[in-house]
């Protein structure tokens, strides 16, 4: 009998096992459509006739539906099988990738065809951490936990090469059908994820709505500045901490909030990201206005600088046990400060200036990345390193989001039109020059915030 119970088990685990490739993919796969999209604004605008800040949405909006699905995705787990979960994501992708295609004349239902291609895409990487978390031994999550940093450089290459050459060659209404083919994970995550009973255990859809609203208005202020719909996030706002501080069920306790620590990272973490993807959404429009690339030859120039950037990544644990977290954070800020002051006073000297900023650019932000997470952790208990974690990542898309709202307005924003630096006669190469010296600025912002918020404390404590 115990040889049946053991020999099942056995079973069970190699079945797991081959789970994770099926799982990986889906991952990785997600992340490349993810990335393939943010790089084709530039013929969106020209088809649909638009400014940089009303095309950006198509960005913005699935940022922040993967942002919140990840939470709910987290969430849902619990009550949810993987396998479930997994399923519901592929169909989503797919549902949304064809609503674009066969909508791709009108730019609002692609908006809306983006978003629920992202509710589906939010699921990959948040489902894999949990499913590796909930299999595996610790011994042996490390090792698989490693693979998805690895697939999640090698996607923003493989992402940003699809983009441009589909775009370029094909047309970019063809990256709608590309994400069909997770069809094909299918049938592997359907012999290979186990098969669980859902349990009765309530979602909190209340605290998920208000952190959804929190985000929405957020974006909507910063997009035109209209005080509005700053009333409206206050009000949420409110609402948010009420809520979380009277029900004990919701997703995130109020004594989150009430950790100074804590929140400090997340002011920190949460003004630099925004600068991340705004100069990533803003390179294709600026190397194609000044000096006439096209799509393809763009996707190629970011190459060197996400291969490096991985590199970084890699090693940016080990480069924080010998040098300290804080020195790292520090170290990484100013690469990204000077990378934007190099765009700003070089910006016509010659592509490759560029293409050596955005690798200084990109690699300090995988450079910070793991010392960042170490101070996050450091701030919390162990057991509520899991919440903590994803609310985090979940502030780091919506940063990413608003960042890209932002940097589109800023591209088109007449008072960066004059000649500040008195380096440059083109007018393109002035607006572009202005709006990397006000991304410089944000960089610094985010300097200054960590040294007062974190960084002295960290010096206090060290001696």
């Amino acid at each position: 009998m115990e040889n049946s119970i053991n020999t099942s088990k056995e079973i069970e685990a190699v079945k797991i096992k081959k789970a994770v490739p099926a799982v990986l993919a889906l991952m990785m796969f997600a992340l490349v459509i993810d990335n393939s999209f943010k790089i084709i604004s530039t013929d969106l605008a020209s088809a649909f006739n638009l400014s940089a800040s009303a095309v950006s949405w198509q960005v913005t909006l699935a940022g922040l539906v993967i942002g919140i699905g990840a939470i709910v995705y987290a969430s849902l787990s619990d009550s949810i099988s993987v396998r479930n979960l997994l399923i519901i994501g592929i169909l989503l992708i797919c549902i949304g990738s064809l609503l674009g295609f066969i909508f791709q004349k009108s730019f609002l239902m692609i908006i809306i065809s983006r978003m629920i291609q992202s509710a589906g895409l939010g699921s990959a990487e948040t489902l894999y951490v949990i499913f590796v978390a909930k299999y595996f031994k610790d011994s042996e999550q490390k090792k698989f936990l490693g693979f998805s940093t690895s697939c999640y450089a090698i996607s923003q290459v493989i992402g940003t090469i699809t983009g441009g050459y589909i775009a370029t060659y094909l047309h970019w209404t063809i990256l709608f059908l590309v994400p069909l083919l997770t069809l094909l994970i299918l049938p592997f995550i359907l012999k290979y994820v186990p098969k669980e009973k859902s349990k009765d255990e309530s979602v909190d859809f209340i605290g998920f709505i208000l952190v959804a609203s929190i985000a929405a208005s957020l974006i909507l202020f910063v997009s035109g500045f209209q005080w509005m719909y700053l009333g409206i996030l206050l009000v949420v706002l409110v609402l948010f901490v009420i809520y979380i501080s009277k029900n004990q069920k919701a997703f995130i306790s109020i004594k989150f909030f009430k950790n100074k620590n804590f929140i400090s990272v997340l002011c920190v973490a949460f003004v630099i990201y925004t600068v991340q993807l705004a100069f990533i959404f803003m390179f294709p429009f600026l190397i194609q206005s000044i000096y006439k690339y096209r799509l393809d030859q763009v996707s190629l120039l970011l190459v060197p600088s996400y291969i490096l950037a991985a590199i970084v990544g890699a090693m940016s644990g080990n480069v924080a046990k010998k040098l300290g977290s804080k020195q790292c954070i520090q170290m990484a800020i100013m690469g990204i400060i000077v990378s934007l002051l190099l765009g700003t006073f070089f910006i016509e000297t010659s592509v490759g200036v560029l293409v050596f900023a955005m690798i200084l650019f990109s690699s300090s932000f995988a450079l910070m990345y793991a010392p960042m997470i170490d101070t996050l952790t450091r701030t919390i208990s162990k057991e509520n390193s899991g919440t903590a974690l994803g609310f985090y990542n979940f502030c780091l898309n919506i940063a990413a989001s608003i960042g890209i709202t932002y940097v589109a307005a800023l591209m088109e924003a007449k008072p960066l039109g004059k000649n500040i630096t008195g380096l440059f006669n083109n007018a393109i190469s002035i607006q572009y020059s202005n709006v990397l010296f006000v991304l410089a600025i944000i960089s610094a912002v985010s300097l200054l915030l960590y040294w007062s918020l974190i960084g002295r404390t960290e010096e206090v404590k060290n001696k």
